[in-house]
């Protein structure tokens, strides 16, 4: 039995892009199929790689921007009026309790009694939801697949010590009897993203331009005044991994292959981000198109 990790969305950020969906992934393993992170056409990037809403009975959330949480809606309401039987367990940070809370509480208008979705279903939509909130270290055993997260430096401004209180980011290790795979959500560098991933099959990493993505921010948004976007050159800098970044990575993992996904690096980029990659890492990259299989 061979296991299937399958790239969803690979677009970067919260601006939508028309030829990518944004971050979302799929891990199956013989009768099991986690969705790793949400983003925006989740629901509709499963149906074009052929899961079923039912078959997803594990969520795994790395963080609660909106472009890691943006599906969530459409898949917990769709799963719900499409009569899809057994419950999901979301696992994410500490805030994703109040954010399907939120979400649960949207659908009450159509999911209350009297209504003829609530009217053909046995149960309340919070009944068919658990939620898990998790922290640096927590392990998970999924059938076969255990999965370990590991705190990142996403909300950090300068190594893994995070001044966010509330909340955290996660990269997620998923070992399988066949292989073992590293997500790295959305990281800067990090020595803990690093530990996680050592030895790892395939390591799946996002990647941004911090040069090119401000560019295109001033080219798309001049209205945004000079102060946020400084604020958004310090996140794209401190908070992402440049290529050379993640060609460092993989190599301190001793990873096997490369995946790039959450990027902002557009196809005439491609070749002098895989020059930069190459420089540190001698490994297999791809750069993930959405719905790809690996």
């Amino acid at each position: 039995m061979s296991s299937k990790f399958i790239v969803l969305g690979t677009n970067a950020g919260p601006v939508p892009n028309p030829a990518r969906a944004e971050p979302a992934n799929v891990l199956r393993y013989g009768p099991d199929a986690l969705l790793i992170d949400a983003g925006d056409g989740a629901a509709w990037q499963l149906a074009k790689a052929g899961v079923g809403l039912g078959e997803i009975r594990t969520v795994f959330i790395s963080h609660l921007h909106f472009d890691h949480t943006g599906g969530l809606f459409a898949f917990l309401s769709q799963r719900y009026q499409g009569l899809n039987a057994g419950e999901v367990t979301i696992y994410g940070p500490p805030g994703i309790g109040r954010t399907v809370d939120g979400l649960l509480a949207a659908m009450g208008p159509m999911t209350e009694p009297g209504t003829n979705v609530r009217a053909r279903h046995p149960k309340a939509p919070q009944d068919m939801v658990r939620v898990v909130e998790i922290a640096d270290g927590r392990q998970v055993s999924i059938g076969a697949i255990k999965v370990t997260a590991a705190t990142n430096s996403h909300y950090s401004l300068g190594g893994d010590a995070t001044e966010n209180k509330s909340t955290s980011s996660f990269a997620f290790r998923f070992d399988l009897p066949d292989r073992s795979i590293v997500y790295t959500g959305d990281t800067g560098p990090s020595p803990r993203v690093a530990a996680l991933a050592k030895d790892v099959d395939l390591l799946v990493a996002e990647v941004m331009d911090p040069v090119a993505a401000i560019d295109e921010a001033r080219r798309r948004r001049p209205d945004i005044p000079a102060s946020a976007l400084k604020l958004v050159e310090q996140h794209f800098r401190l908070q992402h991994l440049a290529p050379q970044e993640v060609g460092r990575l993989a190599q301190e993992a001793r990873a096997k292959s490369l995946v790039l996904t959450h990027s902002s690096i557009v196809q005439d980029q491609e070749p002098a981000a895989r020059q930069a990659i190459s420089a540190e890492y001698a490994g297999k990259v791809t750069f993930a198109v959405d719905l790809q299989v690996f």
